[in-house]
């Protein structure tokens, strides 16, 4: 019996690249000081660099967390329309906020390292 694993390769981000992609995985939190900065900047940046696959990467991801979460609040607020939900939705919506402010981070912190970090299930749709 063979006890060998096989490990997926860590992608990694060029030393030159790394503190631009840090940024623009924090530049997903743009949004919490100017409305839709959160999609607009990661675009600007994508259109700059995507000549580079690890920075348009985590651009796209950037971009789609932000419409997903866009998305999502617009639906749960019309959830809200009932006053028996209106709990439900508000605690909905701290525990989004929580994690759509860890992921960049993550993001940023390991973009620093030199590892090219994939959101959660938007990093493997867009791949």
């Amino acid at each position: 019996m063979d006890t060998t694993e096989t490990l997926t390769p860590v992608a990694t981000i060029s030393p030159e690249h790394r503190s631009l992609a840090a940024l623009t995985h924090l530049s997903g939190l743009a949004s919490y000081l100017i409305p839709f900065a959160g999609i607009i900047v990661p675009i600007a940046i994508w259109m700059v660099k995507k000549d580079v696959p690890a920075i348009a990467s985590i651009a796209k991801q950037t971009i789609a967390l932000n419409v997903i979460v866009f998305v999502v609040v617009l639906l749960s607020a019309v959830l809200m329309l009932t006053v028996i939900l209106i709990p439900v939705v508000l605690l909905f919506w701290l525990a989004l906020a929580v994690v759509c402010l860890i992921l960049p981070i993550v993001g940023a912190v390991k973009a620093n390292d030199g590892v090219l970090y994939r959101y959660p299930v938007i990093g493997a749709m867009l791949d």
